[in-house]
């Protein structure tokens, strides 16, 4: 194999970057005036091609980008760049979104698809004189709406979760899915035996789409957690994810399939794996770097570069143009629109699909490049397509500007558009691994009680959530029992019962939250040091979960020597189960009650609270106490006022967090001096089976330092508690 000379290099170099500067400096000109970037980058190439380098300067554009040595180089890095670029729009893909408006969406994307792919095969056969393969594919381009454009407009609007907004992402993805088995079959109709080989293209796509969401969906799911758990390879979630996106490709294309296919049905699957969560994981963002700051730009600079005015042969080209850009325009529009008012939706939101589904510029043009490369479109018809995709998006935001204006959000959508935002400030979703420590003296019967809690309400949220069972024990202990020796019990109290784990083992909550579809349970016995081990365990996980007996010694504040040492040296949160007499192994919580100040790590506990009152199915009781001096101006009417304001707003931002997983909230301030006398004043007033309380970790070396009121609450409540302390940033 020869490689590229010194002098082909250089020039492959600077060709590379010439195109990366004024790809990114076009698609910042088109940012600023209000149009996406990708337009930019369209442009960026069809400046670089030959309608104006390559007519101005022949010879620049031929030795930079026309070499017969660099053109390969330049074709398999455009090539990366549309698996990537697949392989995130397969991430942006929402099933549960899919599902929700299947109805609205179904009709529009009918709407949609079926009358595209008859005008432009209409359009190819007739007007174009096209065989019916090739016209058949200008259909498919026509078909496809570009979702990465109209997701990037939406959320720059803040308008995702507007209903308009969804039904045009499930009728857009519609498309795409759509779009790949025609790719495919358009592409065998070229056979000699078109009907066996379509039929052929269909039965492939079956048996890969049932192959991807059974065996290589759990495949997926299984390598995510093990490369990001069990190894400690620099970017190791970034290669496993690379490695599978090449992988799937590869096997639609050996197949006889499209390799972007298999990108964009993979990138589906990834979008919902563990360790994938936006919210904990670099993985997502490694990706976006990667292909909007190299691979994309390449791409859509060589798209526009393909693009050659003097292909369109005569003034007629212009016409064609107008025809194809008002025809597809008015019968997508239309249509699409016609099927969203049959899917029930608003006039004005109806209207708002339609110029919605009709955004170019983004999987329709990698769909035109496949055609220019299948040899489906000729380069003429590719400049015609290419240039009604740049006219329709510098049209389609202003009209979706002025459409939006005549559609004011519904109570609905209001409602849904603040669980979004309840769900983006939230803690509980950021925490997918716990690692539950086992050993003497942590209660593990009590943290699985927890645990399996949390478990139940995460997958009703469909949300993923790992838990790492960690037994220590220098003895011959098995998994998850954890008794002491009989010659030891003579004497216990029964508090120090249930902290020795008689009550019940670890294992048996656990297996059941292990049958959950999202949840899995990994156990680990280690013979060593409990402090340590558990330390070095931790440094994978998001939260520890350990059990403890909140007590003074010495005038110190203690959960136990062994809880304060990791609290003391821990990486991550750490959640403290309390539970003197035993009562979350043998009875389920009713009513929790959740004191809240205007921190993040009380916000944080509440949430997670949040989360164990609703596997229990039990209500919740955000309670404030501000503070206030009695001998100075708090009597005055406009100052109680202005606390009750101040106390008011405090509990309902716990509570418009947490509402967003239904059930019974409560919300109760009370004005007075100290804090911690209310609070276990209230305790006592109701029949709580649980208090949450969250705390920010200021201790010594030596000693444990919550604070004052949690300390008081912790030490002489007899009431079960969890006890969220942040060694992190919330």
């Amino acid at each position: 194999m020869h490689g590229l000379t010194e002098q082909q290099l250089l020039l492959a170099l600077v060709g590379l970057g010439v195109m990366l500067i004024v790809a990114r400096g076009a698609g910042e000109v088109a940012r600023r005036i209000g149009q996406p970037e990708v337009l930019g980058e369209l442009l960026a190439g069809f400046l670089l091609g030959p309608s104006v380098l390559g007519a101005l300067l022949p010879g620049v554009s031929r030795a930079l980008f026309v070499n017969v040595a660099t053109a390969p180089f330049f074709s398999g890095v455009s090539w990366i760049g549309a698996i990537l670029l697949l392989l995130l729009a397969g991430i942006e893909v929402d099933l549960t979104l899919i599902r929700k408006e299947a109805r609205s969406g179904m009709y529009a994307a009918l709407g949609a698809i079926i009358p595209s792919l008859a005008f432009g095969a209409f359009f190819g056969l007739v007007i174009l004189r096209r065989p019916l393969p090739n016209a058949f594919f200008v259909g498919i381009v026509l078909s496809v709406t570009a979702v990465s454009v109209a997701a990037k407009i939406f959320f720059e609007r803040e308008e995702l979760r507007r209903t308009y907004a969804q039904v045009i992402l499930a009728a857009g993805i519609a498309s795409e899915v759509v779009a790949w088995p025609l790719v495919s079959i358009a592409s065998a109709l070229k056979s000699p035996f078109p009907l066996l080989a379509g039929a052929r293209a269909l039965l492939f796509v079956a048996l890969f789409f049932v192959f991807m969401f059974t065996i290589g969906r759990w495949l997926t799911f299984w390598a995510m957690r093990r490369v990001a758990d069990f190894t400690g390879v620099t970017q190791g979630q970034l290669s496993l994810a690379l490695i599978l996106t090449l992988g799937a490709a590869a096997l639609t294309q050996s197949l006889g399939l499209h390799p972007l296919l298999g990108a964009f049905v993979f990138g589906v699957i990834l979008g919902r794996a563990p360790r994938a969560n936006r919210a904990t994981s670099t993985l997502i963002g490694s990706l976006q770097t990667l292909t909007t700051s190299l691979f994309a730009p390449i791409f859509f600079v060589l798209a526009g570069m393909r693009v050659n005015i003097f292909a369109l042969g005569s003034v007629g080209g212009v016409g064609l143009i107008l025809l194809l850009f008002v025809g597809a325009t008015a019968i997508k529009v239309t249509l699409a629109a016609i099927g969203a008012l049959i899917g029930r939706l608003p006039s004005w939101q109806a209207a708002l699909v339609g110029m919605g589904v009709n955004l170019k510029g983004g999987t329709d043009v990698i769909v035109a490049i496949i055609g220019v490369e299948l040899g489906l479109l000729t380069t003429q018809t590719y400049t015609i397509y290419t240039i009604v995709a740049l006219l329709t998006v510098v049209v389609s935001p202003a009209a979706l500007t002025y459409l939006a204006r005549k559609s004011a959000p519904t109570a609905e959508e209001q409602a849904r558009m603040e669980h979004e935002v309840a769900e983006r400030r939230a803690y509980a979703p950021q925490i997918e691994r716990a690692l539950a420590l086992n050993a003497p003296d942590l209660a593990p019967a009590s943290v699985a009680a927890v645990l399996h809690q949390i478990a139940l309400a995460k997958q009703q949220q469909e949300q993923f959530f790992d838990i790492t069972e960690l037994t220590l024990s220098p003895d011959d202990q098995k998994t998850g029992v954890l008794k002491l020796p009989p010659a030891t019990r003579e004497g216990q109290s029964q508090a120090d019962r249930v902290m020795s784990g008689e009550y019940a083992e670890m294992s048996q909550p656990l297996s059941r939250a292990n049958a959950l579809e999202n949840v899995e349970v990994t156990q680990r016995t280690e013979r060593a040091e409990v402090t340590p081990t558990a330390l070095d365990y931790a440094k994978s996980h998001h939260l520890i979960v350990l059990g403890g007996l909140p007590q003074t010694r010495q005038r110190a504040f203690s959960f136990g020597a062994m809880q304060d040492a990791i609290i003391r040296q821990a990486p991550t949160d750490v959640l403290v189960v309390s539970d003197r007499q035993g009562k979350l192994v043998e009875q389920a919580a009713r009513n929790i009650l959740v004191p809240v100040i205007d921190l993040e790590y009380s916000l944080a506990a509440a949430d997670l609270a949040a989360y164990v009152a609703r596997g229990y199915g039990a209500d919740l009781t955000l309670f404030n106490v501000t503070s206030a001096d009695l001998e100075g101006l708090f009597w005055r009417e406009q100052d109680q006022r202005r606390l009750r304001q101040l106390a008011d707003a405090i509990v309902e931002k716990a509570a418009f967090r947490v509402r967003r997983l239904g059930g019974q909230v409560t919300t109760r301030i009370q004005i007075g001096q100290e804090p911690a006398s209310a609070i276990l004043r209230e305790m006592a007033r109701n029949s709580y089976d649980l208090i949450a309380l969250g705390v920010y970790s200021r201790g010594s070396e030596h000693h444990l330092r919550l604070g004052p009121v949690a300390q008081k609450v912790l030490t002489k409540c007899q009431t079960p508690s969890l006890t969220l302390i942040a060694r992190r940033t919330l």
